[in-house]
């Protein structure tokens, strides 16, 4: 006989689940007490539920495992459900547990009660409820099974509150068997048909395309072709930055970076959704493109294990007679080319501020190649896309879903998940102070290696952007003034520097790559650099 808050986390331990994310309550203190009685489970505690779900996505990213956030019901499962968007969006296995009122409330408006299971079904891969003691291991391995297979997501696990009292009679959880699912050996030849005989090819690689320390068929498959590669929406780290075949990082190019992508014979995506930003406005595939989609989604025109079908298709084009490769290589390297000339930022300024531009090239030259980015969304972020360069898989941790508050969350589930890499949260000042009471968990678990830069313009960049395009002169409602984000790091137990112009810039990311505590650089810079492709 076990406690159901010890199956919660022999469930876990089962699926090599090492971190679990919490903001404790009251609804859910017996799965709370059950950590007490295991020590390869650790259990962090974030000053908000955003927090520790944005911790536990980037936690899931680094290892491609489940993350797991814990939270009672209410405000504790609302303030969630921004971290469980972003795990739907960017398709990332995540489970969210939790506390629910007792079974006798529910259905009654008890004291904040949501509907889990529903906002399950609306936001992720489906919803649970543990109603009966004698089915919680099963319903759990489920939960699990959820999040990973397929479609990869979140899904929401109501614990309730009396449940949670109760013991059950339960075997040894087995530990996940989930068996690779390729395409058929048909759909991969005339995939590589239609590959080898068009006379031009783009390739979008996405964070499931498989490109690893391991493997590197994806970049095999692509010099193979001689193909033109972008990397999709906020998937920077997909495909090597520095390959000569990379044009760069989908939407934000110019129209002539982009053009190899339009006029392409075959649109090969591999390994994530076909979005707003990665289609260009939906306009890719487009003028007759024949498209093919690698993906674990059933509905992708080859689906099936990325990493495996990639593989198998390199396999086969290896085979092909030459074909037109050696003219799409010509033309690939030359697009590669404009795009390594794109990233070179003009001369700084001498303005008395920080230029975004030259700040974000020195984290490039600075910062070593198996660096962990956790970016947030923001006009900054432009600017990143532009002028750093991803050289290693697994090095950049954000959102497609373009939540802002992800940066020092993230940065903190980044760290945990490695903790001898050097993580680096890059925020603007709006999405920063959004999560910055964060600040205080890296300092409170005694975490070193972890620098958080903010780029602080006093605005709203991305939104004063788009009202500069479209109602120039009545920009309204963006201007948040500056703080002393620097003075709040010191008062939270972390080092605090400021920066106005660039070589205090520099200067301060030296000393706080070599601090031993948590470090905030405020990066002071001008409100109209907001447009890093003008």
């Amino acid at each position: 006989m076990r406690s159901i808050g010890r199956i919660v986390v022999d469930a876990l331990r089962a699926e090599g689940v090492g971190c679990v994310f919490c903001v404790p309550g009251e609804s859910y203190l017996p799965v709370l007490d059950a950590f007490n009685d295991v020590s390869d489970v650790r259990l962090v505690t974030a000053q908000h539920e955003e927090g520790a779900g944005f911790m536990a996505h980037a936690w899931a990213k680094a290892t491609g495992l489940p993350g797991v956030a814990m939270v009672t019901r209410g405000p504790g499962v609302t303030h969630a459900t921004i971290a469980l968007h972003a795990a739907q969006q960017d398709r990332t296995p995540f489970v969210l547990f939790a506390g629910d009122v007792p079974r006798a409330n529910l259905g009654r408006e008890s004291f904040q009660e949501v509907d889990m299971v529903g906002l399950g079904e609306l936001l992720g891969s489906g919803g649970i409820r543990i109603m009966q003691s004698g089915h919680a291991a099963d319903q759990l391995q489920t939960a699990f099974r959820l999040a990973r297979e397929g479609r990869p997501g979140p899904v929401v696990v109501s614990l309730p509150e009396d449940v949670g009292d109760e013991s059950a009679e339960v075997t040894e959880p087995r530990t996940p068997n989930t068996p690779r699912a390729e395409p058929s050996a048909e759909t991969l030849a005339h995939t590589a048909r239609l590959l080898e005989g068009a006379s031009s090819v783009a390739l979008i690689a996405g964070a499931r395309a498989g490109w690893s320390e391991t493997d590197s068929s994806l970049v095999e498959l692509a010099n193979e072709l001689g193909t033109v590669v972008y990397a999709a929406w906020r998937q920077f780290d997909a495909f090597p930055n520095d390959h000569p075949l990379f044009a760069g990082n989908l939407p934000w190019l110019s129209a002539e970076l982009t053009s190899p992508l339009h006029s392409a014979d075959v649109v090969l995506v591999v390994g994530t959704r076909l979005c707003e930003f990665t289609t260009l406005g939906y306009r890719i595939p487009c003028n007759g493109q024949a498209l093919i989609h690698v993906d674990t989604s059933p509905d992708a025109t080859v689906a099936g294990d990325c990493a495996a079908a990639t593989a198998r298709l390199l396999e086969l084009v290896r085979v092909q007679p030459e074909g037109p490769r050696e003219r799409r290589r010509e033309a690939a390297l030359r697009a590669g080319a404009r795009y390594a000339a794109s990233w070179r930022p003009p001369a700084a300024e001498q303005s008395g501020l920080v230029d975004l531009p030259n700040a974000v090239a020195t984290l490039r030259h600075v910062l070593p190649a198996d660096a962990a980015i956790a970016g947030d969304a923001g006009i900054h972020s432009a600017y990143l896309n532009r002028y750093f360069r991803w050289l290693r898989p697994r090095t950049f941790f954000g959102t497609t879903s373009g939540a802002m508050g992800y940066a020092i969350p993230g940065a903190i589930g980044a760290k945990l998940a490695h903790p001898t890499r050097l993580v680096v949260g890059v925020a603007g000042d709006g999405g920063f102070a959004m999560t910055m009471s964060e600040i205080r968990t890296a300092c409170r678990l005694g975490l070193s290696g972890v620098v958080f830069v903010v780029f602080d313009n006093g605005v709203l960049g991305s939104i004063k952007r788009h009202q500069t395009r479209r109602f120039p002169g009545r920009e309204i409602g963006v201007e948040l003034g500056t703080a002393g984000f620097d003075q709040v790091a010191e008062g939270l137990g972390a080092l605090g520097l400021r920066a106005t112009d660039n070589y205090e810039f520099e200067e301060a990311l030296y000393d706080a790559i070599a601090a031993d505590v948590p470090v905030v650089i405020q990066a002071l810079t001008a409100p109209d650099q907001i447009d890093a492709w003008d």
